[in-house]
């Protein structure tokens, strides 16, 4: 839990209360390698914060498996769109370590909004630093060339790269196809 209230302090300040709050929020949960966060063709149900362990996002296109992202600790992910539109989601997210996370769902996040004084800012925060990372990911896809491909991966990647040689590859080539 110390690791979550640390990554939310570098968005906003938390009261003494807020923390307890968000103590009550969230949950601990333990998954497996290969576990299963989200599946295509279900609604994102929860926020989650990654205290340890490594997940890949992948969508299906044309049954051939698309990695488009990866997520470690002190990460937060959830599909977004599904999880805030209530809407059935084309991404999987799984566990390509053994994990220990801290879910809320969708309920639990609005009091969280409410309830934590600092919240919404939190919300906004954290929104616009994914949005704008998301922009220059497209960014990127449309205007770089390999080698550039290469390097934002080693460098957005660096603190996990050692643990994922065998997702590099077909990472990279998804990128390079799309251009």
């Amino acid at each position: 839990m110390q690791n979550l209230l640390k990554a939310i302090q570098r968005y906003v300040t938390l009261s003494e209360t807020d923390v307890s709050v968000i103590g009550q929020l969230f949950n601990k949960k333990e998954i497996k390698i290969t576990g299963t966060l989200l599946k295509a063709g279900d609604i994102c149900s929860e926020f989650v914060f990654i205290e340890r362990g490594l997940f890949m996002h992948y969508i299906n296109n044309d049954g051939k498996e698309e990695t488009y992202y990866f997520s470690s600790e002190n990460d937060f992910i959830c599909d977004y769109e599904s999880f805030v539109n209530r809407t059935i989601s084309n991404k999987t997210i799984v566990a390509i370590e053994e994990s220990v996370v801290y879910s809320v769902s969708s309920d639990q996040m609005q009091r969280f909004y409410s309830k934590v004084s600092t919240g919404e800012r939190f919300g906004r925060l954290l929104t616009e630093e994914v949005f704008t990372n998301v922009v220059k990911h497209i960014l990127s896809i449309h205007t770089n060339y390999a080698e550039q491909h290469y390097l934002d991966f080693s460098t957005r990647y660096r603190h996990i790269q050692q643990r994922i040689p065998q997702f590099i590859l077909h990472f990279l080539s998804v990128l390079l196809l799309s251009h």
